[in-house]
């Protein structure tokens, strides 16, 4: 990737589903360039772009980490079993306490009560099993933004969403129908599809398929995303932290976590760890600088696990090609 390359990719960052047009004026090319390279990032796998139904403000899901240490040469294998459940959002492979990182969405506690006392403990491989609920979202991948344009490009993009990036988002629930339903799930695919094929693909007229889309999004219920693997755009530390912050400083802890470039997603959680979360840095002096003042200055802390990934298997719900290189 150059660095325009870079620079639509921050594009769609801030602003998943802008116009090609809006991407022009903010990264100093034509629409026709944008365009082109849009399709090409996408069409390689290098950028992808989906609608998200929030479990959380659907009131359909909640989500829980997991942490897994295996057998000996056995974790490939079980990342790639983890990995085919469909509740399975990501997979990593770490270095450090333990050897493999999930984020998995649960239905139920009746869910949850299967998914870790029958089926984690009964995947081949796994020796021990750490869990931890998420209870709440200081920042979520939606809102991830690394420094790859300028904060006036980034409020400009921004300004025009009519999604939530950031998080807490506003009280739910928020209602969804068999449209909203079809319409996610279309957009789940293709994030940037246009109003006429998203009508067409949901056996609906484009204002109506436009009103919907345009009412969930103004509630919370659907969340704009771009995924893309952090070493595509040279972040090639990828890191798993799981904190132990004393309780009566969680909060302002996830608040400041939350506010770093780095953090790609920081929540409190319940179990053995009270703050999980994903960053991606630079280089390893950028990890060490990270640790050492970010983590390391934290009010409250008492104990910080960080596991460098080591393969990135599995993101945002979808298989990670092999070509696409994860730090």
């Amino acid at each position: 990737m150059d660095e325009l390359d870079r620079r639509i990719v921050g594009a769609l960052l801030a602003s998943p589903r802008a116009t090609n047009a809006q991407i022009s004026e903010v990264v100093f090319t034509s629409e026709a360039t944008v365009s082109r390279r849009v399709t090409r990032l996408i069409a390689t796998g290098t950028a992808r772009v989906i609608g998200v139904l929030d479990g959380e403000a659907t009131r359909r899901t909640r989500s829980l980490f997991v942490r897994l240490r295996c057998r000996p040469g056995e974790v490939h294998r079980t990342a790639e079993r983890l990995a085919a459940w469909p509740e399975c959002g990501s997979v990593k492979l770490v270095t450090g306490s333990v050897d493999c990182v999930a984020e998995i969405s649960y239905t139920s506690n009746e869910h949850l009560l299967a998914l870790t006392l029958a089926h984690l403990p009964a995947l081949d491989g796994v020796l021990a099993v750490w869990s931890n609920q998420v209870i709440r979202r200081f920042a979520t991948p939606h809102s991830w933004l690394p420094s790859l344009l300028t904060g006036d490009e980034v409020e400009q993009l921004r300004a025009q969403r009519l999604d939530p990036w950031h998080d807490p988002i506003p009280d739910g629930p928020a209602p969804t129908d068999a449209l909203d339903d079809r319409i996610a799930a279309a957009l789940a695919e293709d994030g940037r599809l246009g109003w006429q094929r998203l009508a067409e693909l949901c056996d609906a007229s484009p204002v109506t398929v436009r009103r919907h889309t345009e009412s969930m999004m103004l509630s919370g219920a659907l969340r704009m995303r771009t995924v893309v693997e952090p070493a595509r755009i040279g972040l090639p530390v990828n890191a798993f932290v799981s904190l132990s912050v004393n309780p009566t400083q969680l909060g302002r802890a996830g608040q400041l976590l939350a506010e770093h470039p780095s953090v790609l997603m920081i929540s409190a959680t319940t179990g053995d760890r009270n703050l999980c979360g994903e960053v991606a840095l630079d280089s390893d002096a950028a990890l060490y600088g990270f640790i050492s003042d970010t983590i390391g200055g934290l009010p409250g802390l008492q104990h910080a696990d960080v596991g460098v990934t080591l393969q990135s298997v599995k993101r945002a719900g979808r298989l990670v090609r092999a070509e696409a290189p994860a730090a």
